[in-house]
């Protein structure tokens, strides 16, 4: 009776034997030394069940530049790409939250963002594949130990409007005794805009009304990172908080 279904199995699928080798190529092997079409395709096994998805590999490749760029891509740009459906549109625009959840939940347990490196390092985790500009507050004790990192907000590609009310009672509500503002720049450079000092010297005269300092706003892009705290010309920026 398993033969017979074996038999039925390649007679229904041409491609059972090429995946049924990639299979287990993957499972005896490092991933770090597949090529990057192949572990496209691999993944795509899981969305189109009964197809060649090499050449769909390829074409992704092709398309979007490499690995990380695929992964990167949007929903709608990917169904884009002929021979891309929902479901694989899906799956593939799952992977960097996926990734990002994974070290978020690594990285458990007491974690102190006392060195501006340290929290820096901490953050480029944080937005590992957004797409989107998102701003989040470290909440920290008096020590520099992380007691929360929050999201407060998220925008475009190019903005992000941040309501100022929400990030106050949301340190609050963590028993803040320091903060740290963080945003992201997706598709640009680490570099501070005119907003972006101005809304730190907001939040800094905000927070000394209410004794908690903020001791940092770390942008990230990618893997660039600037703490604003760290730049000589930037630190008057948050005397105020450490009244």
């Amino acid at each position: 009776m398993s033969d017979k279904k074996v038999k039925n199995d390649k007679n229904d699928n041409p491609h059972s034997e090429h995946r049924k080798r990639l299979r287990e190529t993957f499972r005896n092997a490092d991933i770090d030394g597949m090529p990057q079409h192949n572990i496209l395709e691999f993944l795509l096994f899981y969305s189109i069940p009964r197809k060649n998805t090499n050449n769909l590999a390829h074409s992704l490749i092709t398309r979007f530049g490499s690995l990380s760029k695929v992964f990167d891509a949007t929903y709608e740009q990917l169904l884009e790409v002929d021979g891309i459906g929902e479901s694989s549109a899906l799956l593939i625009s799952l992977i960097p939250g996926i990734c990002r959840r994974y070290i978020e939940d690594k990285s458990k347990g007491k974690i102190n963002l006392s060195d501006p490196k340290d929290a820096q390092n901490y953050l480029k985790d944080k937005f590992y594949g957004c797409k989107t500009e998102v701003f989040y507050i470290l909440c920290l004790d008096s020590s520099g130990n992380l007691i929360n990192s929050c999201k407060v907000a998220e925008g475009t590609p190019g903005t992000v409007l941040v309501d100022k009310r929400n990030v106050m009672q949301t340190a609050c509500r963590n028993d803040a005794d320091k903060v740290i503002l963080a945003h992201n720049h997706p598709n640009g450079v680490a570099a501070p805009s005119r907003e972006d000092l101005e809304l730190t010297n907001e939040f800094s005269s905000m927070f000394s009304t209410v004794g908690i300092r903020v001791v940092d706003h770390i942008i990230v892009a990618d893997n660039d990172t600037l703490s604003l705290a760290s730049v000589d010309k930037f630190k008057k920026l948050f005397i105020q908080a450490a009244i």
